[in-house]
């Protein structure tokens, strides 16, 4: 695993990585199957230079297997109540080990019936919901996705967090490889708010509120306080929203939910994906589609939705070592 020019770093390629992420995992107290599934939404956010939910919030699935709040050898409950409607008890596990345990034949069903839902309960936090998306988007499927979390983030200007981050992530199919964003309904993830306070730097105007309910740029006090959405009220419509949408099946409401990075208890909350065939109603869909966005880049400039796929990814030097060291606990 050599270094790159940059000390600071070091340069791994895909499989290294994948087999770096499954043996701390494992020694963390994660099943096979449930270090496969982590470790390959691990890497997939790595390689897409989503560094913030790719290998740096992997400590938070370490913690949770060490301390009991991720159940290492969760066997998911998969349940169709309906045609098009799947269910997921992760048993305590992770959200990525229950998807995979549904993936298939959810999206036969989809593929089958024209659009389904998947809703999963019982799990630990999501991590990258666009992995679950460009999956399925992979398949010739449209999907949406939302989740939700323990509370950590301001509705209507109220002065304590009221719900989740509850990030949500759309796909489409695309010859060159699925369009996708995911983002959270606040104005900045909460990994964000927690490596300011690492590094000891503030943060901007309309980031979090302090205990109390008074704006801040200081990261501490963000900590102790709340995130604030974006958009305001109309933030504040859309993490409601996919906070109802995600515990549809059954997930604790945010704040209900122990939080994610102490304690013994699993957050518990829910995941919900929409998915729809994109030929279900014109089999022209994807390559109108693909059209379309290259209008837009050649007449406006942006790109929609486009990911890098890395071949190499750079961890920084510290993130490294301790993945080692964690991968021979």
């Amino acid at each position: 695993m050599p270094e790159t020019p940059d000390a600071a770093t070091v340069s791994l390629t895909i499989p290294e990585l994948r087999d770096l992420c499954i043996a701390a995992i494992t020694a963390a107290g994660g099943s096979p199957a449930l270090a496969q599934s982590l470790a390959d939404a691990t890497v997939a956010a790595e390689r897409r230079g989503k560094t913030a939910v790719g290998t740096a919030h992997l400590g938070d699935y370490l913690d949770g297997l060490e301390a009991g709040r991720i159940n290492g050898r969760a066997q998911p409950k998969v349940t169709n109540q309906l045609p098009a409607a799947h269910h997921v008890d992760a048993d305590r596990g992770t959200a990525q080990l229950a998807f995979d345990a549904a993936f298939d034949d959810y999206a036969s069903s989809v593929a089958t019936l024209g659009i389904s839902v998947l809703n999963i309960a019982n799990a630990f936090t999501a991590g990258e919901l666009g992995h679950f998306t460009t999956r399925l988007a992979e398949r010739g499927l449209v999907a949406f996705a939302g989740a939700n979390s323990p509370a950590l983030m301001s509705l209507f200007g109220a002065p304590g967090s009221a719900t989740g981050t509850n990030p949500f992530s759309f796909a489409v199919p695309h010859s060159d490889g699925p369009r996708m964003f995911d983002q959270a309904t606040s104005a900045t993830a909460w990994v964000n708010v927690r490596d300011a306070a690492d590094r000891g730097e503030t943060i901007p105007d309309g980031w979090a509120l302090a205990p109390g309910g008074a704006a801040t740029n200081d990261a501490e006090a963000a900590l102790a306080g709340s995130l604030l959405p974006f958009g305001g009220v109309k933030g504040s419509n859309v993490a409601l929203m996919i906070e109802l949408l995600a515990v549809h099946g059954g997930g604790r409401f945010s704040v209900d939910a122990p939080a994610f990075d102490s304690g013994q208890e699993s957050p518990g909350t829910g995941l919900f994906i929409i998915a729809i065939a994109a030929d279900a109603f014109d089999p022209d869909y994807s390559q109108r589609v693909a059209e379309h966005l290259d209008r837009l880049h050649a007449r406006f400039g942006f790109d929609f939705g486009r990911k890098r796929s890395l071949e190499v990814v750079k961890l920084p030097e510290e993130l490294h070592s301790a993945l080692i060291t964690r991968s021979r606990s």
